[in-house]
């Protein structure tokens, strides 16, 4: 006895078999057994403003590689984007960013898809404080862009910064070192 379903080509297929997990992408017609269990998902269009966080699962007794044993290794693995990084996690997972625009079709059946995000749009006066969650490594980066974070970052509220005159100044402190300079000028400085 078998069973049959038709994929729309948005949507893929997730087969849980006996042996492991199978997918299959749409459009067309799919016979299968009827002691696999199966789920459907549709393709998830994202917009320029948009991402997505992917954790591919490693299995333990494949280290380095996903669960698909015809994947290459994951550690050797572009991303989407060359200013996207894919890192490893100690739960064996790697973590990858997708942005968009672009169609996200899901590729391994043991992925995890985070629901769809929008990244920041800092405009010309803001900023915001990123902290690498792995390093604890801090940078800012300002606007005007649309920032989308990387894998591990944490992202502090978007501030607004000073706008100086000519006859204006501020005190700044390094909060590393603890020194202390005064910023004065017609400049946009970083609020503290």
């Amino acid at each position: 006895m078998g069973c049959i379903i038709a994929l729309d080509r948005d949507e893929s297929i997730v087969f849980s078999k006996p042996t492991g997990k199978e997918v299959r992408q749409g459009p067309g017609w799919i016979c299968y057994p009827t002691w696999w269990k199966l789920q459907v998902f549709k393709s998830i269009p994202l917009q320029s403003n948009q991402y997505i966080v992917v954790k591919h699962v490693i299995l333990p007794k494949n280290k380095g590689k996903s669960a698909r044993s015809n994947e290459m290794s994951l550690t050797k693995r572009t991303t989407t984007n060359e200013k996207d990084e894919l890192l490893n996690d100690p739960d064996m997972q790697l973590i990858e960013v997708i942005r968009g625009p672009q169609i996200y079709h899901i590729s391994n059946p043991y992925d995890q898809v985070s629901e769809i995000r929008s990244m920041l749009n800092l405009s010309a006066t803001q900023y915001v404080v990123i902290t690498d969650a792995l390093t604890g490594a801090k940078s800012v980066e300002c606007g005007p862009q649309l920032y989308c974070p990387k894998p591990y970052d944490q992202i502090g509220e978007i501030q607004n910064m000073y706008n100086l005159s000519s006859t204006q100044y501020v005190i700044v402190t390094d909060e590393s070192t603890g020194d202390r300079k005064s910023v004065n000028g017609k400049n946009i400085r970083i609020s503290s």
